[in-house]
């Protein structure tokens, strides 16, 4: 897929590349080394993710968006799980776009569900979900540690 304009905005979504992980991580808040690193290059790599990132005019990063798919016996077919979704602070307008980026995207995968993982410090993340018609479910995590 070539990168698109977001509407309303001067921002371009195109796909995530490995170079584009320095970057990556300070949208993110988190060094880009070590374990980041081999992560990042495994999921750019699966078919089962999709990562786009969002550059301005200037092409610099300003927001993320990470949707990963799975077959769900439950669901009767492919789902997808937003699984991140950030944008610097001063990109104004870009989350909501990146939702809808994801929102388009799941369904031309033919998944019939988008659900979104979210850290209880999401508040923007959670408000735009809601402006967007999202309800709020009930789900179960645990950290597993030492996962590798």
């Amino acid at each position: 897929m070539t990168a698109r304009l977001l509407p309303g905005t001067d921002v371009r979504v195109r796909r995530g590349r490995r170079g584009d992980l320095e970057a990556l991580g300070r949208v993110l808040g988190v060094p880009a080394s070590g374990r980041m690193v081999r992560a990042y290059r495994r999921i750019v790599a699966d078919l089962g993710n999709d990562v786009y990132v969002a550059e301005d005019a200037r092409g610099e990063l300003v927001g993320v968006v990470s949707v990963v798919y799975r077959r769900s016996l439950v669901q009767g077919g492919l789902a997808a799980v937003l699984d991140g979704v950030r944008t610097r602070p001063d990109a104004t307008g870009v989350l909501d776009g990146l939702v809808a980026f994801a929102e388009e995207r799941a369904r031309r995968r033919g998944c019939r569900r988008l659900t979104a993982c979210l850290a209880p410090d999401d508040g923007a993340v959670r408000a735009t979900l809601v402006a967007r018609g999202y309800r709020v479910g009930e789900a179960f995590g645990t950290d597993l540690g030492g996962a590798a």
